[in-house]
């Protein structure tokens, strides 16, 4: 009788993840072109992509994905949705994504995000996500594809230009710094400044200031009663409102939502 189960089981599960195996199978048959990301890209580490199907079922994953849920093997996250993967904080960023590119048709372009990180911390990513269309227009699946931001070093030539500006930011964030003025103070025109952040760590300026913020408003959340007003004004947005709608685009909760989580 237990093995009865045990082999019903087994079977219901082989058949769970050939159903998912043959989606892509149809998706690459359809659209010819993606099956050459599996050949070109899926040993590729340091840049994490996947494709989904329109519910969110992740039907590819290539190694750099694998990075940031290394408890999981490619096999068993084929048919998986980010629920089943990510912690919720996570897993609701990347599903209202989703629902974002669905619901108005365009593309996400360099969305600053945290993805959980091989060894079970959370990182700062930028994230690009496209609709895959067949010939006829019909949304068929999404590409994601997310790249980690990596600190700047002081052992880059250009980290001198920048040291200034990127250690008012950190400890300064609280103020209503004005990217103008960090450019002037590092000698550069806001262009060239933008330019330079861009090629150190590949986010805007505006970007690395929004990330010293909420990583300071998620640690008083957590660890304070602070009302959200006043965790807004100690981290330096101008007002609850514009800190709610930044902290959820970033997060994907609310902050009440986020200080309510499970520790």
């Amino acid at each position: 009788m237990g093995n009865s189960i045990i082999d019903s089981t087994m079977t219901l599960l082989k058949n769970y993840k050939n159903d998912f195996k043959d989606r892509l199978a149809a998706l690459y048959d359809e659209i010819p072109a993606l099956a050459l990301f599996e050949d070109v890209f899926s040993k590729l580490e340091e840049v994490n992509i996947c494709i989904k199907d329109v519910k969110g079922h992740y039907l590819w994953v290539n190694e750099g994905f694998l990075k940031s849920c290394p408890q999981w093997r490619r096999d068993d996250v084929i048919g998986k949705t980010a629920f089943e993967i990510y912690p919720e904080m996570l897993a609701t960023t990347y599903h209202k994504q989703d629902e974002f590119l669905l619901a108005k048709g365009k593309s996400l372009q360099d969305q600053l995000e945290m993805i959980s990180n091989s060894d079970g911390s959370v990182g700062w990513y930028t994230t690009n996500k496209v609709l895959i269309r067949n010939h006829l227009g019909i949304i068929r699946g999404i590409m994601g594809v997310s790249r980690e931001l990596h600190a700047p070093t002081s052992k880059d030539p250009r980290f001198s230009k920048l040291s200034v500006a990127l250690q008012r930011m950190r400890n300064d964030f609280r103020q209503p710094l004005r990217i103008s003025d960090l450019a002037k103070e590092s000698g550069l025109s806001i262009s060239q400044f933008e330019r330079l952040m861009q090629a150190m760590i590949q986010i805007t300026p505006k970007q690395y200031l929004i990330r010293q913020r909420v990583e300071a408003a998620a640690v008083l959340l957590r660890q304070t009663n602070d009302s959200v007003a006043d965790v807004a004004m100690k981290c330096g947005f101008s007002d609850q409102p514009s800190f709610c709608k930044q902290f959820k685009v970033t997060t994907g909760l609310s902050p009440l939502q986020y200080r309510r989580l499970p520790v």
